[in-house]
């Protein structure tokens, strides 16, 4: 009775030493089922496809039935504020209704930015999170798999443990084409608007702090042009009518001074957060570098010394990487205030015309003519990205992001 008593005691004690593997088992297991499950719901669920096209043209409409009575608001504010004075106790002076007008473009911006694109960059990390954390999970499948039995019905196997890590690696590779999906949807969206990105390049963005600040720019300056288009048709449809051609030019100057305010947005956010940050972190590092080459030159044991010298070296690269982070930063904010100067001319050109009220036909050309700008200024504003040097540099700019996150 004691014998079997004390096997029973050793296979509980197995079993006790093997729970945090079991509990990681079934912790996978329950979240296989639950995707698997998820999927085919979706699947028996999912409405009939729709092509791009179709999905565009739906996406417009709504998107025109909530931008229309924000575009035709900015317009009264813009009227009114010609005729405010500076400063008022009572009524609204030009602060007053220029905070309106503020109001109105960020409701516009809030309505035109895609959340599913635009959370590209925060849709790769959680991906590359999970990642990282498979591969923790298979580190330790590895360890415990060395001292695994070849066979056992109360412990997990050497097979066993395969098994897992195999299915683990293969979540990984799903996520890794996610990622390479992600890039290419990217891709695609530059190049409606004349921009053509590898990716490469696309990789420098994603991990830029400024990437969707960059990412938003380009997705609305292409969405304006579509706006742009109806009003276009709209004005074509009355084209009888002096005073609703006037209007719908003047929905199109509102499109432009949003242009100027996106873009001035930009180079306020680089010039007053992004850059003093970068600035701290290049200072912070040549700091530590100097400081860890005094502590090299006094320390006698060859061993630390060696233990300093790489350290200098990992630090000089952060240096090195938070340096090219900047001049990247000036690079972008100097291609955004040229294509604000092509924005502004063409704006105080709409004002004039505006206020001179021409024929409709002459308000309609002009439009149309805007079209133009909106391409050139699309291309110009996003700057000439520079791939990564090396694995290094990159994962450097990742880091330097994240501190410039949460600074």
């Amino acid at each position: 009775m004691r014998i079997y008593f004390f096997l029973f005691l050793l296979s509980t004690g197995s079993i006790h030493a093997d729970w945090k593997s079991e509990m990681v088992e079934k912790g996978t297991s329950l979240y296989r089922d639950a995707k698997e499950t998820t999927v085919s719901l979706y699947r028996e669920l999912k409405p009939a496809a729709i092509t791009p096209e179709e999905s565009r043209e739906a996406h417009m409409r709504t998107l025109w039935d909530a931008i229309l009575p924000q575009l035709e608001k900015g317009l009264h504010y813009t009227n009114a504020l010609e005729k405010a004075p500076e400063s008022a106790w009572i009524a609204s002076d030009k602060k007053d209704i220029q905070d309106d007008i503020d109001r109105v473009f960020n409701t516009i911006i809030d309505t035109l930015i895609d959340d599913d694109f635009l959370s590209s960059k925060k849709e790769i990390h959680r991906y590359s999170q999970n990642i990282n954390a498979r591969k923790n999970s298979i580190a330790f499948y590895r360890e415990k798999r060395i001292s695994a039995p070849v066979e056992s019905r109360l412990k997990t196997t050497k097979a066993d443990y395969t098994t897992k890590i195999e299915a683990l690696n293969e979540e990984n590779r799903h996520d890794l084409a996610s990622i390479e999906m992600i890039k290419s949807k990217l891709i695609i969206q530059f190049s409606k608007i004349g921009v053509k990105l590898s990716k490469a390049q696309i990789d420098v963005l994603l991990t830029r702090v400024d990437g969707d600040d960059i990412i938003q720019m380009a997705l609305m300056m292409n969405l304006l042009k579509d706006i742009t288009n109806q009003i276009m048709t709209l004005m074509q449809e009355n084209n009888e009518s002096l005073e609703y051609a006037k209007k719908y030019y003047g929905l199109h100057l509102v499109t432009l001074e949003l242009v100027v305010y996106i873009q001035q947005n930009y180079i306020d956010k680089v010039t007053h957060r992004y850059l003093p940050k970068i600035e701290t972190l290049i200072f912070e590092s040549e700091k530590m570098v100097a400081e860890t080459e005094k502590l090299a030159a006094s320390e006698m044991s060859e061993r630390r010394r060696q233990i300093y010298e790489k350290n200098i070296l990992t630090q000089k690269l952060t240096a090195h990487a938070a340096t090219r982070y900047k001049e990247d930063l000036i690079t972008s904010r100097k291609s955004m205030a040229t294509a604000q100067k092509i924005t502004k001319k063409n704006l105080l050109l709409a004002r004039n015309t505006y206020k001179t009220v021409l024929l409709s036909t002459d308000l309609y050309t002009l439009i149309a003519e805007s079209q133009t700008m909106f391409s050139q200024v699309s291309k110009i504003q996003v700057p000439d990205i520079v791939p990564f040097e090396n694995i290094q540099i990159e994962k450097k700019y990742y880091e330097l992001t994240r501190l410039i996150e949460k600074r």
